[in-house]
């Protein structure tokens, strides 16, 4: 009865123990990087050199592309959850992708540009730190 107790012990202990965490992920296909985040008035437009950004916390949206274009008029946020998202934390992200051309963005920003657009590649793991700005005002 001891030893069945023993085995049940160290069977838990190895259980909980046991580190189900994005950022030991061993990628074979996606992304790793970081994410600044800042926010502030728009109107005047901030200096970029002026502008302080923060690491983020929060989820990383990857947007399909081709999804994005044949969206036309429906509900983006709609689109935007059914989209693979990743958890960042203190900056930091790695998350496996499939093979396609990605939007890139945090939960609420919504920009459309060459930065913040990837390509993913298959058996590559790309490399890319990101920052976004959330305007306040306009």
């Amino acid at each position: 009865m001891k030893k069945n107790v023993i085995i049940l012990i160290a069977f838990l202990l190895a259980f909980i123990s046991c580190d189900d965490d994005k950022n030991t992920l061993t990628l074979t296909q996606g992304i790793i990087g970081t994410v600044k985040y800042g926010e502030g008035d728009c109107m005047p437009v901030i200096d970029e050199s002026k502008r302080v950004y923060k690491n983020y916390n929060g989820f990383l949206y990857f947007i399909l592309k081709s999804d994005l274009e044949e969206f036309g008029n429906g509900d983006f946020e709609k689109l935007k959850s059914k989209s693979r998202k990743a958890t960042v934390t203190n900056g930091n992200f790695k998350t496996e992708l499939p093979i396609g051309t990605f939007l890139v963005m945090p939960t609420d920003v919504y920009v459309f540009s060459d930065e913040n657009t990837i390509k993913v590649e298959k058996g590559s793991v790309l490399k890319k730190n990101f920052r976004f700005w959330k305007c306040t005002s306009y």
